[in-house]
């Protein structure tokens, strides 16, 4: 019997009419066929723009706001990063109670989000002929990418990592429009899905060169290079993640240490290769992603107390800040809010995200080049090039103000652990942390502060960090737990008899 799957569009009509917004100059389209939606490259953009937007600013409530509300949820798994004690958000991903949970609504929507905009770039691929000239064959590409993003994310979400187990059953895998008479899918192996996600990247690599984008919020040659680079990455194809990173971040020089601490807010920064751009009204203002785990105040009431936008409900562990050297531009961030009366009071600050004051409309970082710096040195050191990796990662740190390292200091499994620190410290907050506890077949080391400081009273007060440190069922944090993986969402085990 088939039955209808609940991740399935809900017509093209309503993808165009239900988003709209000056920024993206996109028309609306009305009562349109699906033939004539792809009938032209304008509408057919259209189609795209509001795909990509859907992803990132989709919600279903004010603490799952699009895919940055997954983000976050990797970040809060980990160690460097908590969620603050009974503040609305992620108090619940980060104790690993949520979205464990099949019956939740923050499980249903990372399913249902993800899926859907799979089934997006379905109906673009199914349905733009590439024949129609380099306009509609980059549209297509485009599409190619931003499945292959999701497949690439969502193998690494419900799976363990490829190298524990290639063949274990991770995710459906769908490749065309889904409509009420879709036949459901069973899971596919880690390694079927990868299959997918290599050649939908490489379809795109062969339709996207020479094209110019005019807005980063689209996936364009480097993108590709970059979603290539970290599916070999987690393959542990070293040569080939090397090179592509290496393509990847051509062009896209690794920010100074000034404009490290100008708040990472901004699509203009120049080593941003792939980013989303919104106003004020599309981020959910106070419960938008960077209003969670910015920690900046924004202004002061008339006693001098800081204030904060948002919920400021995710923040950097001590221990964490205690990893950076004293020179280290990162360092010059981290903060105690020190008055008793002030919502952040006794926890560590960090000034890396600020939301663009005053309008909050900051925007949202997808991919960096020092990202792929880190995987191309990562590679390079896995490949027995010490020498090589040593020289890539002193790039990113003359631009954090340090000094160069020597490889004749390191051993290759030194300088590995070396580039996995600098990944957790450069790439704080936007989302890998999970990914790389699961790659790398680790387990979060939680430890309470014993750190105290002296308040605005003059007062000694224990620093505020970790009160988590087990998993629910009171055992330790272990590598590959069960507690590390999505759950498929119970409506979706009880509409698809085939999983």
């Amino acid at each position: 019997m088939k039955r209808k799957i609940i991740y399935a569009l809900a017509g093209v009509t309503t993808l165009l009419s239900s988003c709209r917004d000056e920024f993206f100059e996109t028309s609306p389209a009305t009562q349109i066929t699906t033939q004539e939606v792809y009938s032209s490259v304008d509408n057919i953009d259209a189609v795209l723009n509001s795909s990509i937007k859907y992803l990132l600013e989709n919600s279903t409530s004010q603490d799952n706001p699009g895919l940055p509300a997954i983000f976050l949820t990797h970040e809060v798994m980990g160690e460097d990063a908590f969620a603050r004690d009974g503040r609305y958000g992620f108090r619940d991903s980060y104790p690993y109670r949520d979205p464990f949970d099949n019956t939740t609504r923050r499980c249903l929507f990372f399913w249902t989000l993800q899926y859907t905009s799979i089934d997006h770039a379905n109906n673009v691929i199914a349905n733009t002929d590439e024949a129609g000239g380099d306009k509609f064959k980059h549209l297509k590409g485009q599409a190619y990418a931003l499945r292959a993003f999701n497949y690439l994310n969502l193998v690494r979400q419900y799976q363990f990592t490829y190298i524990k187990d290639s063949t274990a059953i991770a995710v459906p895998v769908y490749l065309l429009p889904t409509t009420p008479n879709t036949e459901p899918q069973p899971r596919a192996a880690v390694r079927e899905v990868y299959a997918q996600i290599l050649s939908d990247l490489h379809e795109a690599e062969r339709l996207l060169p020479g094209f110019q984008r005019t807005v980063k919020n689209r996936p364009d040659i480097n993108v590709v290079y970059g979603l290539l680079a970290r599916a070999y990455l987690t393959r542990e194809q070293w040569q080939l993640a090397a090179d592509y990173a290496a393509k990847a971040r051509a062009d896209y020089p690794i920010m100074t240490a000034q404009q490290y601490t100008e708040g990472f807010s901004d699509v203009s920064n120049p080593e941003w290769i792939w980013g989303h751009p919104q106003i004020r009204t599309q981020n959910m203002g106070g419960s938008s992603y960077l209003a969670y785990i910015e920690t900046t105040p924004y202004t002061a009431d008339a006693q001098g107390v800081n204030i904060y936008y948002g919920y400021n409900s995710i923040m950097p562990d001590p221990h964490f800040v205690e990893l950076f050297d004293p020179a280290d531009i990162r360092r010059s961030l981290f903060d105690i809010a020190t008055q008793p009366s002030e919502a952040l009071y006794a926890h560590y600050r960090y000034r890396k995200f600020r939301n663009k004051y005053p309008d909050h409309d900051g925007h949202i970082v997808l991919m960096r080049s020092s990202e792929q710096l880190l995987i191309e040195a990562e590679s390079k050191a896995r490949l027995h090039d010490v020498a090589g990796a040593v020289d890539v990662l002193n790039e990113l740190r003359s631009k954090r103000n340090l000094s160069n390292l020597s490889a004749a200091a390191y051993s290759e499994s030194q300088l590995i652990d070396e580039i996995l620190l600098e990944r957790r410290k450069e790439l704080w907050g936007e989302g890998f942390r999970l990914y790389d506890i699961l790659r790398l077949q680790t387990a979060p080391v939680r430890t309470e502060t014993t750190e105290t400081f002296v308040n605005d009273l003059g007062v000694e007060v224990a620093v505020k960090g970790q009160w988590m440190t087990k998993f629910p069922d009171g055992t330790a944090l272990s590598p590959n737990s069960k507690y590390y993986l999505f759950p498929i969402p119970l409506n979706e085990i009880n509409n698809n008899p085939n999983l």
